[in-house]
């Protein structure tokens, strides 16, 4: 499937080089000219392990950087949106970068395509991003917008990416919901890891079986990533406070 990924940060990088790893034909856009143009001669802006062998294996293959949104759009099945979402004074997320992508993907559509926040954002986004998608003219009957949130971890994102132990796609129309499962489909039915030229990136120790899909709404999707996120924020707390508990009263937390 033709892809584009909107956003060469850290977790648009790393999708789209593993969308080509899996398959797919990937476009990585972004606005910043001097990145894509270092990204095209082959320099990794960020430390990712394996991330560098994917760049290096698909760049100009599967996958090419640009800069021409509209060009993208229209060739795409697909539009990840995967850039910053920054907090803002007061506390909130910073929409602006996400606005700017869905006018940007209004302005080019050409035919049906499938618009996907994959940035961390709060509920009922993909609900705005459609409205503004449809103030700046795109027809209705033209796109969907789902919410594919990421649970990749910094250091170990490409190896979360091939190997992941639940992929959460978030889709109010079978239409949409199944490119999200077609896009996905070699880590859920196992064939990615079948194939004999995939690139070496060991799975994790505990790792056993393909990914388990888990279909939702969009508003169940976006409230799964910050659920996740306090889940484990929680557990960190936790553990924290037992190991204090254990200083305390001169007990081993790692026996704990």
């Amino acid at each position: 499937m033709q892809i584009a990924v909107v956003g060469s940060g850290y977790v648009g990088l790393v999708a789209a080089a593993c969308f080509a790893e899996i398959g797919h034909d990937v476009i990585s856009i972004d606005n910043d000219a001097e990145k894509i143009s270092r990204l095209q001669e082959g320099e990794v802006p960020i430390h990712e392990e394996h991330l560098p062998e994917l760049l290096e294996r698909h760049r100009g293959k599967r996958l090419q950087f640009s800069i021409d949104m509209a060009g993208a759009v229209q060739q795409s099945a697909a539009i990840f949106i995967a850039v910053g979402t920054p907090s803002t004074e007061e506390g909130d997320a910073d929409l602006s970068y996400v606005e700017s992508v869905s006018r940007a993907v209004a302005a080019a559509i050409n035919s049906y395509k499938v618009v996907v926040e994959k940035s961390t954002v709060p509920v009922f986004t993909s609900n705005w991003i459609r409205k503004v998608m449809l103030l700046d003219g795109a027809p209705a009957e033209l796109f969907d917008v789902a919410s594919n949130p990421e649970f990749l971890r910094e250091g170990t994102a490409v190896v979360d990416f091939l190997y992941p132990d639940r992929i959460v796609t978030g889709a109010d129309t079978v239409r949409c919901s199944e490119v999200l499962r077609e896009i996905y489909r070699p880590l859920t039915d196992g064939s990615y890891y079948q194939r004999a030229d995939r690139a070496e990136v060991p799975a994790p120790a505990k790792w056993s079986s393909p990914a388990r899909l888990i279909a939702t709404s969009t508003k169940s999707a976006e409230i799964i990533k910050h659920a996740s996120n306090a889940f484990l924020a929680t557990k960190i707390t936790f553990i924290n406070a037992v190991a204090n508990i254990c200083e305390s009263v001169g007990a081993d937390v790692k026996e704990v």
